[in-house]
């Protein structure tokens, strides 16, 4: 009877693991955070979720030429680090440059708050300027590439 209990015992298990498996396995495809039995259509977190939104180059340049600009004003004599350090390209650092050149005028002239807001168009207009056609594809070393003959690398 021994020998008969353990294939049965056995069989059992295997069957509990594989329907545990199984329910585990639907459970993932329900959706995280839905509730048990639910499809992903039903889940309420899921019909009232935004589509997510993907930062475009030229959002990333204003937020980025923005951040640096007030720093570099805010802080008086700059961060001491360099454009690269910044994770700035040479057109944003360009950008960052015009727009600070301008917000020191404006600054003096009006106050801060006026500083801050063209700082803020600034950068848009550069960025958006910048942006218009797609990320730029220019060689940073274009110029001081030689020319090869055809035929050779």
């Amino acid at each position: 009877m021994r020998t008969r209990a353990r294939p049965r015992v056995r069989m059992r298990l295997a069957a509990a693991g594989a329907l545990a498996l199984s329910a585990a396995l639907a459970g993932c495809s329900a959706g995280h955070g839905s509730p048990p039995g639910s499809t992903p259509s039903q889940s309420p977190s899921t019909l009232n979720s935004p589509s997510p939104h993907t930062t475009s180059p030229a959002e990333l340049c204003t937020h980025l030429i923005t951040y640096w600009a007030k720093q570099e004003l805010d802080a008086g004599q700059g961060s001491g680090l360099d454009y690269q350090e910044k994770g700035l390209s040479d057109g944003q650092n360009e950008i960052l440059l015009a727009t600070l050149a301008a917000a020191r005028e404006e600054r003096a002239a009006h106050g801060a708050a006026a500083g801050d807001r063209l700082i803020e168009q600034q950068a848009q207009r550069g960025c958006a300027e910048r942006y218009r056609n797609g990320t730029p594809t220019t060689d940073p070393w274009a110029q001081t590439k030689q020319p090869t003959p055809s035929g050779s690398p």
